[in-house]
């Protein structure tokens, strides 16, 4: 059954598809037209609501949902995308208003980008914004958009975004368990077809016996002749009765005779390794990109919220 994606339409999330051939709709020709919003002295029509919900409507449609639910879900997408637009519009304006352009030349980038992203010649990409009912044309003015508002928010939120070492010095404290690393375990054994030959197999260990030599003689498992030799484990996934034993070994310690679907075994730490520990300097760059992220997230719905209470907003739908 499709899933609709409605909660998290926002201005963000039309700036990100100008790498995807993503605005594509049908509109009869005699569809009437009226203003279904007002921001400042721009309109919002009701053609430009149809392209846009266009898609999802048609995933709607297509659903097994009740005619009840389907309508709920129509009014939902209808609310959720003329707020993007709204919020489209605003930054549309607030870009005018800083000066703010886009060349030619970075239209053009943007658009062979996008031909070699998906290894298309001119004719074929066309044709495959042909089949999304868009010409060239109206496809170039979206993706001028969405420059348009990049630089926008690069120039109103991104410029202003400022991310201390404290903050992320504190980052990295807060998420240890994060940059610690895991606990590997490199491992050997000892299978035994009963319980009294692991146990005299035990005894051996406990004189001192060198595990290897015991493994080599006296296991039936096919690695004997690697004296036993498991590899490295990460034993969060083993068996709860061998990770407990496991778990409370040292390196050069080995546990007493277990019970398992093989048969009964002697489990050996050859060595305890950590892997993936990152000190402060080495998480510093991730840390730096997640906080500025986050920050700059935080910034552009206060900045656009802002915008709406200055703004005259008025919603006709």
């Amino acid at each position: 059954m499709p899933r609709i994606r409605a909660n998290k339409i926002s201005w963000i999330v039309f700036s990100s598809m100008i790498i995807s051939v993503s605005f594509c709709w049908t509109v009869s020709a005699d569809m009437v037209d009226r203003i279904v919003a007002i921001v400042n002295d721009d309109v919002v029509t009701l053609v430009q609501l149809n392209k846009e919900t266009s898609p999802y409507i048609k995933n709607i449609g297509s659903s097994e949902y009740s005619a009840e639910k389907k309508k709920e879900m129509v009014q939902t997408i209808n609310k959720k995308i003329l707020n993007a637009l709204v919020d489209q519009s605003l930054t549309q304006q607030e870009a005018k208003k800083y000066h703010i352009n886009v060349s030619d030349i970075e239209i053009d980038n943007a658009v062979e980008n996008v031909k070699s992203s998906r290894s298309l010649t001119q004719e074929e990409f066309e044709k495959a914004l042909e089949k999304e009912g868009l010409i060239l044309k109206e496809y170039r003015e979206n993706v001028k958009k969405q420059i348009l508002q990049a630089k926008l928010i690069n120039h109103a939120v991104k410029s202003k975004v400022i991310i201390t070492e404290s903050e992320i010095k504190k980052s990295y404290e807060a998420n240890m368990e994060k940059y610690s690393g895991k606990k590997k375990y490199h491992l050997r054994n000892i299978l035994m077809g009963n319980e009294d030959e692991i146990k005299e197999v035990k005894k051996k260990l406990d004189k001192n016996k060198k595990f290897i030599f015991l493994a080599k003689k006296y296991s039936i498992a096919s690695n004997a002749s690697d004296s036993g030799d498991l590899g490295t484990f990460d034993i969060s996934n083993f068996s709860k009765n061998i990770k407990d034993s496991i778990s409370t070994l040292n390196k050069g310690e080995y546990t007493n005779g277990i019970s398992t679907a093989q048969g009964f075994q002697i489990f050996y730490v050859e060595d305890i390794v950590i892997e993936g520990v990152k000190t402060l300097d080495q998480a510093y760059d991730e840390i730096h990109a997640t906080l500025y992220n986050e920050q700059v997230e935080k910034n552009f719905k206060t900045w656009l919220e802002s915008l709406k209470k200055k703004a005259h907003i008025k919603i006709m739908l």
